[in-house]
């Protein structure tokens, strides 16, 4: 018991970390490098230690090796990137209780207002490469719309392959890349059945997302103006 009459909870022996390591599919050590951030408007949190990147979501984790048979990984070196710009940057926002965060709109806000663009335009590449994290891409389900986005996504990335591995007896512009994609993709579905997957929203269930979209136009308000005030604070 502590000093409140409440429980204390028991910490783990050595030997007890030493079985969990042991069991663990996943386990990653801090080293003397580790950098961490966590962007609380995006849900995105990067770490970087001199072995591995891990970017997270609250759904999922994708670690990416630094050094793989061929080389430096580029996931890697883009991830660690990434992180050293948004740390070297003033991106922290603070809300109306006083709690400090890092915020990902602020971030690109800040690089793009530099007269060297250099930097915003590196993250701007990267942040092409992040969005397929927060896709459907990893979601599966089965309701009808669901599963048919992950055919769909299978579809796609198969077009997508026969269009990269394609022996090249010419040269192949990027117009030319995506009409053979997009040939390959209608093959591909070539007598499918036609079905609704989407259906139309009510008349409620639209007012409800205008009703959202202002209460997001004014939090975003609210963070240029605490912006504004914090920068003249340190003036």
């Amino acid at each position: 018991m502590n000093t409140n009459g409440q429980k204390q909870e028991k910490k783990p022996t050595n030997a007890q970390l030493e079985r969990r390591l042991a069991t663990a599919v996943l386990h990653i050590d801090r080293d003397k490098d580790t950098k961490s951030i966590f962007f609380d408007d995006k849900g995105l949190r990067i770490t970087v230690t001199e072995d591995y990147a891990i970017i997270g979501t609250s759904a999922h984790q994708h670690v990416f090796n630094a050094i793989t048979p061929s080389g430096y990984s580029r996931p890697y070196l883009y991830t660690k990137r990434l992180l050293e710009i948004a740390l070297d940057n003033d991106c922290t926002h603070k809300d109306e209780k006083g709690n400090v965060s890092y915020s990902y709109t602020k971030l690109f806000a800040v690089l793009h207002a530099k007269e060297d663009k250099l930097e915003y335009n590196l993250c701007w590449y990267i942040d092409l490469w992040l969005s397929n994290i927060f896709t459907p891409l990893f979601d599966i389900d089965e309701t009808e719309a669901n599963s048919f986005i992950v055919y769909e996504q299978y579809v796609h990335n198969m077009a997508r392959m026969q269009a990269i591995l394609k022996e090249k007896t010419e040269d192949v512009t990027n117009l030319q890349y995506i009409n053979e994609v997009l040939t390959s993709e209608r093959k591909f579905v070539e007598g499918l059945q036609e079905s609704v997957i989407f259906k139309k929203k009510t008349d409620e269930e639209r007012k409800q997302e205008e009703i959202d979209a202002l209460g997001d136009a004014l939090a975003e308000r609210t963070m240029e103006e605490q912006t504004k005030e914090n920068g003249k604070e340190q003036q």
